[in-house]
């Protein structure tokens, strides 16, 4: 009516809020928490925070060596063909991952005990049992020969299982005159043959395209220790003793949920292809 004031409904007028402004805050803010995830998973693995392997590095295993290797397989992990492979690696004895190794053995693909040129085979609880969780939580570890079979300071322990675990592929027996197989050295001068009755796939991948090592008889035999080790994994390869016949175990895997571990019963330093395929199988 004309004199009368005209009265307006605020709420009809005012700017409608979209009903899917919730929907687009969470599309926004989902991929950012993915990201940080992403972040955080990368840093925990790499172990940046804490000093560990540089985040932004070649494609390469960072490997932790504890012991003392043969100067072959040194030879090998230092040879400038592998770096494509092996993108560091370092050395260290026993004593200097005492303190606190589980964190010390943290930043590394892959950890090798190998004391095979040590005469002393011991490591400490401490240390076995971080070798454990560290496969157990997805780690790579080889074992060289007879390294890690004792505990330091306890006569009452020989043998992997009572040392780090279940998680060797082979076991220290009692032989002949109750002594352990594991401390039984035996000297051989043979070769190495695929086991091709194998078939799992870490078989193919390590010893592809490799019958016989040395691949030609005119080329000589392998000349290493070994020892008449009990299989509890999947036998990769085994050593022929030329002289007698005998074989026994050379390269053998033992399956896990997480993680992998990998047996030589010889100096793996004798067979560069066979260990760096290893290595690569592993990465």
């Amino acid at each position: 009516m004309p004199g009368e004031e005209e009265t307006f409904d605020s709420e009809e007028f005012a700017p409608k809020k979209s009903s899917s402004g919730f929907k687009f805050k969470l599309e926004t803010i989902i991929p950012i928490i993915v990201i940080i995830g992403v972040i955080l998973l990368i840093v925990f693995k790499t172990n940046v925070l804490s000093g560990g392997i540089p985040l932004f590095e070649g494609s390469g295993v960072s490997i932790l060596v504890i012991g003392s290797p043969s100067p072959e397989t040194v030879s090998v992990l230092n040879d400038a063909e592998n770096k494509d492979v092996i993108k560091q690696w370092r050395l260290q004895n026993v004593e200097a991952i005492e303190y606190n190794p589980k964190e010390r053995i943290k930043p590394y693909d892959i950890i090798i005990l190998d004391q095979s040129m040590s005469s002393d085979k011991s490591i400490s609880r401490t240390i076995g049992e971080a070798l454990d969780a560290f496969v157990k939580s997805g780690g790579k570890l080889i074992v060289v020969l007879n390294s890690g079979i004792e505990r330091t300071g306890s006569s009452d322990v020989i043998g992997w299982t009572a040392t780090i675990g279940d998680i060797i592929p082979v076991t220290c027996d009692y032989g002949i005159y109750k002594v352990p197989t594991c401390k039984n050295t035996i000297r051989v001068d043979g070769f190495i043959l695929a086991n091709r009755s194998n078939s799992k796939q870490s078989g193919y991948k390590i010893t592809y395209g490799i019958e016989r090592v040395p691949a030609l008889e005119t080329a000589g035999l392998i000349q290493t220790e070994t020892y008449k080790v009990g299989v509890v994994g999947n036998e990769i390869a085994y050593l022929v003793d030329a002289r007698t016949g005998a074989t026994y175990p050379a390269i053998i895997e033992k399956p896990l949920l997480l993680g992998k571990v990998i047996y030589f019963n010889y100096n793996p330093g004798k067979t560069k292809t066979l260990l760096i395929n290893t290595i690569k199988y592993l990465k």
